[in-house]
């Protein structure tokens, strides 16, 4: 299985040691999904970058799986200095076709995801799925902070797509917003109707053609500081 992890719009994360210290040089954990990449080539996944590159046809040729791992304004968050965080029309409609001709497509949102300057709503719109505007909070359910909110599991049952939460027994989203869907998205996490927005996805994966879009309402959760917390 092979994932390509973009870096060429403008992301907040990169799976590339030295770039994450360019990025964050004081921590560069805040930065880094480099553990993240470690362990999935420890299970025998094919971990690469897109660096600068355009997320076309030719591109995604070469891999089972997309990332897009919150791309951003550089006035907002450290990025990879890389691109524009908005993906043209053509990238979308690449993006699209290889989706529904069997490939994987993970995205990964914000806190307050309207502030970014991206257009992942716009490619998150073809699927029928979209990013709200939100910080959840959640005093009851949540770790260190009320805005460190513990998700609901919802999506273990087995089905004919397998167990896609199989030994996830916990999920910390920190500082995240919710996921809209209108095309009846399989919900594996929500918030807890303790949060500030109960009730609401924070984990979603659609089936889309012959392939599958999972996003997900925060990117911290895979990052270098956070992988390990559960």
């Amino acid at each position: 299985m092979r994932l390509l992890f973009d870096e060429a719009h403008s992301e907040a994360w990169t799976i590339r040691p030295e770039l994450a210290r360019e990025m964050q040089p004081a921590h560069p954990g805040d930065a880094s999904y480099a553990r993240a990449a470690e362990a999935l080539s420890e299970r025998d996944f094919e971990v690469r970058a897109n660096t600068d590159g355009a997320l076309d046809g030719d591109t995604l040729a070469g891999c089972d799986v997309l990332v897009i791992a919150h791309p951003s304004d550089p006035k907002w968050e450290r990025t990879t200095g890389v691109g524009s965080p908005r993906l043209s029309t053509q990238e979308i409609d690449a993006i699209e076709a290889f989706v529904a001709a069997g490939g994987g497509l993970i995205v990964l949102g914000e806190t307050e995801q309207d502030k970014y300057g991206n257009n992942v709503n716009e490619l998150l719109g073809r699927f029928g799925l979209g990013l709200a505007n939100d910080t959840v909070q959640d005093y009851e359910h949540s770790t260190g902070a009320p805005t460190w909110i513990l998700g609901e599991l919802t999506g273990g049952a087995r089905g004919r797509a397998g167990d896609l939460l199989a030994r996830v027994g916990q999920a910390c989203f920190y500082r995240a917003t919710t996921i809209a869907s209108s095309n009846g998205a399989r919900v594996l996490a929500r918030t807890h109707h303790s949060a500030s927005v109960p009730g609401a996805p924070l984990m979603v994966a659609s089936e889309h053609g012959d392939g599958r879009v999972v996003v997900l309402a925060d990117s911290d959760l895979f990052g270098d500081d956070c992988i390990g917390e559960l």
